[in-house]
């Protein structure tokens, strides 16, 4: 696996859990749909005065990807992924 650094706005489909808990569930990259098989490590990073919560999940085909979710905005970026083929 090679890490790439991405930083692109994804739109991703959440699911929502109690207490208001967000947990992404699948996203779109590419023109194709990825879902996720399963969360790992959550974390708060603060990037240019904005406050980003952070997701490092695996998706189904088995490839890792750290999701962003700016809450004050809404906004999701793909920040980057460790791909187990080419993308090409």
């Amino acid at each position: 696996m090679v890490e790439s650094f991405i930083d692109q706005a994804v739109l991703v489909q959440v699911r929502f859990g109690p207490g208001g808990a967000v947990q992404p569930t699948a996203f779109i990259f590419q023109g194709r749909t990825r879902y996720l098989a399963g969360l790992g490590r959550q974390w708060t990073e603060r990037v240019a005065e904005i406050e980003w919560r952070c997701f490092l999940a695996q998706t189904a085909s088995g490839d890792t990807v750290e999701l962003r979710w700016n809450q004050q905005t809404h906004e999701w970026r793909l920040w980057r992924a460790w791909w187990r083929e080419s993308l090409a």
